[in-house]
Parts: structure tokens; sequence; C-alpha cells
């Protein structure tokens, strides 16, 4: 194009403002009614249709900007989102709050409902098969939870809701690799407690996750039993231990921007003693299911009744016989009286938990690397912790404003914080998957988009509820060798990213995207969900178009010269046969094998 053009603009644009005419408006952002663009050329590429008139250098037509930033405003606030999603998002660009409170109003999808209507279609789809009432399952397992989780991640519109509930399963966190894999009633109800409160109270939160039966079970409160010291019965200590490690205050007093405190030695201060377990532990005795399923052996519940006879949808019920009686002292003398019941006892310990001020910091940090960078500022987590500790109304623990101000914060959302060497995060594999699994077309004979994941599993170790540890699938803290420790900084999901996995992801990554076999059941004759590339593939026919497309939607606009060189290479050969098909499956797999998609900033 002629240079002309920028000149001839910026000539009529200083003439509007000598004569005095109101002009508001931005370069290349519209409001150009006013004014009139002249030009030599109009650039058209062979074989297209689209013209890049002169007009477009203040239109702003061949712009993706609201497209592009709300793209990245939902690769931290959703698990994925469809074109649609994100182009009624970019409506928000100004103003994503709005955004957020049109998610909080969004009816919560729910898991238990899901995965009993997934049980039962499973059930009726054996029959259907040929097979007989020998081969049902009396109860869905982890493989339908992972077919309901699935379902609804790729169909719902609550999608603030599941991000955060994602988030908080690997905060509080309970695994099927252990017998709960074979409880999906349970599992997908304990899940369902983030979903409810993602937008509600941590005080909420903690209380259902401790009350709840597969908690309870994972980590061993459930059945727990007073002291019998004649038979060397003890409370177990694990759940006092680990609400206060992992869900709460952490391991060293923090202060409001999440550095350590320090003693006149400038040692860390520990938050809790083993004299704090021990006395907390003892709250936690008495607890057992409150009711059974129907079973040849017990008709009521009682103390001592364990996961495969008990109703793991409910809340465990406090058995006084078995609590532990008498005062209890925790967290630097907090008194928890005599002769209260168990229920009393618990209540008491989870708001002197709740109210310690470290909790606040403590969440913050975990859920800004959760959701929108490795190692934030501590400015950033004394923002949000601020919000935790008081949401402007007075109100401790009020999660929308703790995401509100996490999700909104400059250091998540402006240009000056993006080009900050530090800023961003390795995305684990599994959202990576999400994301791309949830924009592509998808195919299902019967409309069953349901998907295992045991392959993606196995290659990458991430799976919903399906961490090694309580400690979940990383460390908050790790830090991988070179650069990000020499400069002392963290990187979490690096240690899940090794010469194993990372291979495993591209293996992943080819069926996904190059054999577009994106998901898949278990189910006999049940076939698989494969991706629909045919809108697609007319922008294949050329290279730059492509490469522009992909950018667009899976790069947010990111994608390095570099990146877009290599893959442009790669597929220009392609020249013979469904050559369009191959290119757009060529070049999406290297898209989504590239540090510009892997890596969120």
């Amino acid at each position: 194009m002629n240079k002309s053009i920028p000149i001839t603009f910026i000539i009529l644009f200083f003439s509007l403002v000598m004569v005095g005419q109101d002009f508001q408006s931005y370069i290349g952002f519209g409001g150009n009614d006013s004014v009139r663009v002249l030009s030599s050329d109009a650039y058209q590429r062979d074989g297209w249709t689209e013209v890049a008139s002169g007009a477009k250098t203040i239109k702003g037509d061949g712009l993706h900007y609201s497209y592009m930033t709300a793209a990245r405003f939902l690769e931290h606030a959703a698990l994925g989102a469809e074109e649609w999603q994100i182009q009624h998002a970019s409506q928000y660009v100004n103003n994503f709050e709005g955004w957020i409170d049109e998610q909080i109003g969004e009816t919560p999808t729910l898991m238990l409902p899901r995965i009993r209507e997934i049980h039962q279609e499973v059930n009726e789809w054996i029959l259907l098969q040929g097979g007989d009432s020998t081969e049902l399952s009396y109860r869905p397992s982890w493989q339908h939870f992972n077919y309901a989780w699935w379902n609804i991640n790729m169909t719902n519109n609550d999608l603030l809701r599941q991000r955060i509930a994602y988030a908080l399963s690997q905060i509080l966190v309970i695994s099927m690799n252990s017998d709960l894999q074979s409880h999906g009633w349970g599992t997908a109800d304990f899940y369902d407690i983030f979903v409810t409160h993602a937008f509600g109270n941590y005080r909420d939160i903690l209380q259902d996750v401790t009350l709840h039966p597969c908690m309870g079970f994972y980590l061993s409160h459930l059945n727990n039993p007073r002291a019998i010291p004649d038979e060397n019965i003890h409370p177990d200590e694990n759940y006092a231990r680990e609400i206060m490690q992992l869900f709460s205050i952490g391991l060293y007093e923090l202060n409001l921007d999440g550095s350590r405190k320090k003693d006149n030695d400038g040692n860390d201060i520990p938050t809790y003693t083993q004299e704090d377990i021990t006395e907390l532990a003892k709250v936690f005795t008495g607890l057992s299911v409150s009711d059974v399923l129907p079973n040849m052996y017990i008709d009521e519940a009682e103390f001592g009744v364990g996961i495969y006879l008990g109703d793991l949808t409910k809340p465990m019920a406090m058995y006084e016989d078995w609590h532990e009686p008498g005062p209890k002292t925790i967290l630097g003398g907090n008194l928890i009286p005599n002769g209260q019941s168990g229920m009393e006892d618990i209540e008491d310990a989870l708001d002197i938990i709740f109210n310690n001020p470290n909790v606040g910091p403590f969440l913050a940090q975990r859920l800004i690397q959760h959701m929108i960078k490795s190692n934030p500022s501590p400015g950033y987590v004394a923002r949000v912790a601020s919000a935790f500790n008081n949401n402007g109304n007075g109100v401790r623990g009020d999660m929308s404003a703790v995401f509100k101000a996490i999700l909104l914060d400059d250091e998540a959302r402006t240009c000056s914080a993006l080009s900050n060497p530090q800023h961003g995060k390795l995305t684990e594999p599994f959202l990576r998957y999400t994301k791309f699994a949830r924009f592509v077309t998808k195919e299902h004979y019967y409309n069953r988009i349901w998907n295992i994941g045991y392959n993606f599993y196995t290659a990458t170790t991430q799976s919903p509820l399906s961490a090694p540890t309580v400690f979940n699938f990383f460390l908050p803290d790790f830090q991988p060798n070179g650069e990000i420790a020499n400069n002392d900084l963290v990187g979490p999901e690096y240690q899940i990213h090794n010469s194993r996995t990372s291979i495993e992801y591209m293996n992943q990554v080819n069926n996904q995207a190059f054999w577009t076999y994106i998901m898949d059941d278990w189910e006999e004759n049940s076939p698989a969900v494969y991706i629909d590339y045919r809108e697609v593939e007319p922008f294949a026919k050329d290279p730059e178009v492509l490469v522009n497309y992909l950018d667009k939607h899976f790069t947010r606009g990111m994608m390095t010269l570099e990146t877009r060189e290599i893959i442009k290479q790669a597929i220009s050969p392609l020249i013979y046969g469904d050559y369009r098909f191959d290119r757009v499956r060529l070049a999406t797999y290297l898209t989504l094998i590239s540090p510009d998609y892997a890596v969120l900033r």
C-alpha cells in the first residue's frame, strides 16, 4: 500500500483538530464518519474477495483487539470457551466486572444430577448392546465422573463458576487415586461444594469440606474415635494437620502481601505446633456417615460404617459417644470450651481457623497462581487478601469479591504487566486440553459429549480429582532448574513437565488435532467425539491466513514471528489432494505444542 496513506490521514486529523471539531475516537478504532481517507492502492490477496482499503486504516475493520482481549481474559476466567462466548465477552472489554456479574447470575451446573443421568444412560446403553443385568453398575465410578465432568464443561454457560471450582479442587484436595474411585456419587457431590460456593463464602466451603464423607475418608477423620488410652487408641491427626497446612493458614505466619513474618532472630514463625495438631484432632472425632445406601447388612447409619454402605452425598453426622470431651486449645491459646456438643466444637474450631489473619494471603497466593500467574507481586497478593478480609461491606471470606480482585487487578489485565518478564505461567496440560476441546466444533453420532480422559491422564498425570496426593498435582513453591530457580522464582506446573510427560503431551495433541480424535468413552460400540474442521478449511488455501486464524483463536494474538514462520514453512508444501484439511490439521498441531500456546501471559 502506498506510503502516502498515513501522511494523508495525519494531515486530515490535524485539520480536524485545528478547526476545533470534537473528535474523541482513536486511530484504528472507528469514529471515522467525518474523516475521508485517500489512498493510491487497495491490497487484495490472490483468490480472496477481501480488500485492504485505505479506509480500514482508521475504521479498525482488520483489528481484533476486543476479541483477543476477551480471549485472553477467558484464558484466566474459564476452562475454555467457544467463539460465540468469546465474542460475547468482547462486549465487556471496558468492563469485565459486568461479565463477572453476569456469570454470578448464571445457574450453577451441578455434577451430581449430571452423573446420575449419565449413569442411568450408560446402564441403558449396556442393555441396548445386548448386555444383561449382571453387567450393570450399581453405583457410578470415576468413569462416570469423568463423563459428567467433560459433558458439563463442554456445554455449560457458567464458565467462571466451573473455572473457580476446578481451582478450588486443587487446593482442598481429595483424589480418586484411592478407594474413592468407585464412588462417583460422593466425588460428584464433593465437587459440587466448589461449584455451589464459588461465589459464596470460604467459611461455608471449609465447613462443607470438613463434613463431607469423601474428605472424611480421604484424610481419615471419618470414624475417627475419641481417645481410649487403655486400648492405645488416640484421635487421628491427619485432617487436623492438613486443614491448617493446606486449606487455610499454611506453615508460616504471613504478612498481608504473602511475605513471611520473622521473629527477633530473623527466623520464620510457624503458624501451628504439634500441640495444636493434637488438640485440633480431638475436635474432629465422632464423625461418621449420616445415612446408608440400601443394603442387606444394616438399616440405619451408625459410627463405624464405611464408604461402601454409607451415603456419600450427605454430610457426616456427629456421634457424641465417640467425640472427645473436654476443652481444646488451638492456634495461640484460642479456647474451645468444655461441655459443648461435638458439632459446636467443630463450629468453634472452623471459626478460629477461618478468622486467622493468614487465611487471606495464603489463599490469595494460591488462587492467583492457579488462575493468573506463578509469581504475583506482593502488592497483588495484598490487594486480593484485603478483598478476602473485607469485601467492602464488612464481610470476610466473600469469594465473589476475591475473584473480582484476582481477575480485574492491573497485574492481570494491563499491557505493562504483560510486558514484565516475570509475568505469566505455564498452563497445566489439562487446561491446554480443555481450552482446545471446548473451542473446536465437535461431532458425535449420538451427541454424547463424554470423555474418559484416561490416555491423557496416563500421559500427563492430570484428570479432575485425581491428584497423586493431598498436595495436588504440583506444589505452589516448585522451582524448576534454570533461569526460574536462578531468579528465585517458582513455576509450579513445571513439576509435572518432564522428559516423559512433555513428549506424551505432544502425542496426545497429535491424536486430538491431527487425527481429530478429541474425546471418547469406554462404552461398547460408542463412537468417539471428533473435530469437524470444515469451517476452518477455507482459510487454509493461504498459509498466512490460516496462521492468523490460529493466532486469533488459540494464542490470543501473541504468536511470535518465529512460530508463525515455522508453521507456514511446514504447511506451505502441502498442495496436493485434500491439502486444506491436511494444512489445518498440521498447523493446529504445531500451534498446540508451541510455547505460545503453552505459556499463558
